[in-house]
């Protein structure tokens, strides 16, 4: 890494640029580009990444944003509450899956034509 920033910096950027365009990205940059080229936006790409991904990892905020709620019984200031997929959800963020990884196919095809 030292090497490939000495070599960008004697290219005339500044250390921090060379630093920051050496960095790994994170994944909601990709998934934010990866967003953008499509109809649905990077805010869309984001939110259906995020919420997933916060199911997938059985964090709080993927849980209670997500499922479906059914209080199934109370007692006190406690209630027994049932959790079940969301059928609205069950269906967008396939069907939004799907367009991203369409659209990335067409990409992938369009670029990987010979050009000449």
């Amino acid at each position: 890494m030292r090497q490939l920033t000495d070599l960008i910096v004697a290219a005339g950027v500044s250390q921090e640029e060379a630093k920051k365009a050496l960095r790994s990205p994170n994944y909601k940059d990709i998934v934010r580009e990866a967003g953008a080229l499509t109809p649905m936006g990077a805010d869309q790409a984001e939110v259906i990444w995020s919420g997933c991904s916060s199911l997938a990892h059985g964090d709080t905020y993927g849980t209670l944003s997500f499922l479906d709620r059914s209080i199934v019984a109370t007692e006190g200031r406690v209630h027994l509450t049932q959790l079940t997929g969301s059928p609205a959800l069950l269906y967008r963020v396939p069907d939004r899956a799907v367009a991203m990884l369409q659209h990335a196919f067409a990409l992938f095809k369009e670029r990987a034509t010979c050009h000449h």
